[in-house]
């Protein structure tokens, strides 16, 4: 969602565009950050996108709009521009930044991209690409300084000094002469010892680092677990190939919870633009389908019980809520426990403290609002205890089985190596549906037959 000062800036320029005056929009996009830049220019549509675009100044900043951008739309723009513009601007970006912008361009856009762009940085960034995007080979800058463990702090300072267009986080990473990652040294603490103190006296061996493969998910996981501003990559020889950086890191954690809700309630797993019907069609028809299918085996299974609702028609009143209350508290279970094995606060191994948690407040839950509902449907009888003790009671039970099909649902799944996210929604709706309109009818068909004779 926009903030009120990028919806600010999105109206003040729409104005001035009508009115044609570019020049104070240049002087607004100066004092612009390019993050609130490529939420502005990414509103228009792609003619007013080129003309604002060319409105920034410095090629770097147009290149820092874009990397902002999302970058499916960046690819989409980029791809408008001629080919010695779009060369410019990736040599202008960080190397994860450009090598990913690239990979979604055309195959033979990107081919003449590649030829035109200097040997040099197309072997950077044909080194990238070849990492699944998804991986932290992927993700990595290879932008960063490794110092060798038998420089002094005086001569790592110079060095740092003379490559000062690289981008650092707040750490220095030493190498030893096979180029492989032996330590790693704070900035901090590298301008505070004697000039002459040997960095490998002052590093810390211990380093925590990930695979070239590892995927970007552990990735994050494993930064956020240690608080790190940079994470280093290395080879199957611990030979370092780049750094993961937080902002990065960010970006990663902002698109998977994103996956993961969009499979949650079954909308796919990107999101599309808005426009895009084909698109959105394409995304949930599978999963509404699962949906739908689930909805008519709940009318198969309602069929036997007509007559019983012919008769007792105070029971078709307190199906939705069944069914609401049902579908809610399974669902909500199911998020939990996914969130729970994505962040790995849930232990597959250990699934029965949480089961047996998850039981209690179902149990809870289901006691209080059956006999709250079972009050209503009570009254609504006219005081017929056979009514209100079924709805109470199907309540519980309805609630009960929504939870364990709620949380065993994405365990099993995650012990079978399937996705768990795609458990939740049209899967758990569905079976808490069908289970508990069954769950309903048996019950009610047994306490009316007791209470009534």
């Amino acid at each position: 969602m926009l903030g009120k000062k990028q919806q600010l800036l999105i109206d003040t320029t729409q104005r001035l565009l009508r009115r044609d005056a570019r020049a104070s929009i240049r002087r607004i996009f100066d004092k612009t950050h390019p993050a609130d830049l490529a939420a502005v220019i990414s509103h228009f549509d792609n003619g007013r996108r080129d003309v604002l675009f060319h409105l920034i100044e410095r090629i770097d900043e147009r290149a820092e709009v874009l990397s902002e951008m999302l970058h499916e739309n960046a690819a989409e723009f980029l791809a408008t521009m001629p080919v010695p513009e779009i060369v410019e601007l990736l040599k202008a970006m960080e190397n994860d930044d450009a090598a990913d912008l690239l990979a979604r361009l055309p195959e033979d856009l990107s081919k003449q991209v590649l030829d035109a762009i200097g040997r040099r940085d197309a072997e950077d960034l044909g080194d990238l690409m070849k990492y699944g995007e998804d991986t932290a080979g992927g993700i990595m800058t290879t932008d960063f300084i490794a110092l060798h463990e038998n420089l002094n702090a005086q001569e790592a300072i110079e060095t740092i000094r003379a490559n000062k267009d690289v981008d650092m986080a707040f750490y220095t990473y030493v190498v030893n002469d096979h180029k492989q990652l032996v330590g790693v040294l704070s900035l901090r603490k590298l301008v505070i010892v004697s000039p002459e103190t040997v960095l490998k006296q002052i590093m810390e061996p211990n380093v925590v680092s990930v695979r070239l493969h590892t995927d970007q998910e552990d990735v994050a996981r494993t930064v956020a677990r240690y608080n790190l501003l940079a994470i280093p990559v290395v080879n199957d020889n611990n030979v370092l190939e780049g750094i993961v950086t937080v902002d990065d890191v960010i970006d990663v954690i902002r698109e998977e919870a994103t996956e993961d809700i969009l499979k949650m309630a079954g909308a796919g797993m990107e999101l599309v633009e808005t426009g895009n019907v084909t698109k959105s069609v394409r995304a949930r028809f599978p999963w509404l389908l699962v949906s739908c299918i689930g909805e008519l085996i709940g009318a198969a299974v309602i069929s036997p019980f007509v007559g019983q609702l012919q008769t007792h028609h105070y029971l078709a009143l307190f199906m939705p809520i069944i069914m609401a209350m049902g579908g809610n508290i399974g669902t909500q279970s199911a998020t939990v426990i996914v969130r729970g094995l994505a962040t790995g606060y849930v232990d597959p191994k250990r699934m029965m403290p949480v089961f047996w948690r998850e039981i209690r407040v179902a149990l809870a839950l289901g006691a209080t609002y059956g006999l709250i509902v079972g009050g209503v449907s009570f009254a609504f009888s006219g005081g017929d205890i056979a009514y209100g003790l079924s709805v109470a009671t199907s309540m519980v039970l309805a609630m009960c089985i929504a939870v364990t099909v709620g949380t065993l649902l994405p365990i099993i799944l995650e012990k079978l190596h399937v996705d768990p996210a795609v458990a939740t929604g049209p899967f758990v709706t569905s079976a808490v549906d069908v289970l508990g309109l069954l769950v309903y009818f048996v019950v009610s068909t047994a306490l009316i037959s007791m209470v009534q004779g």
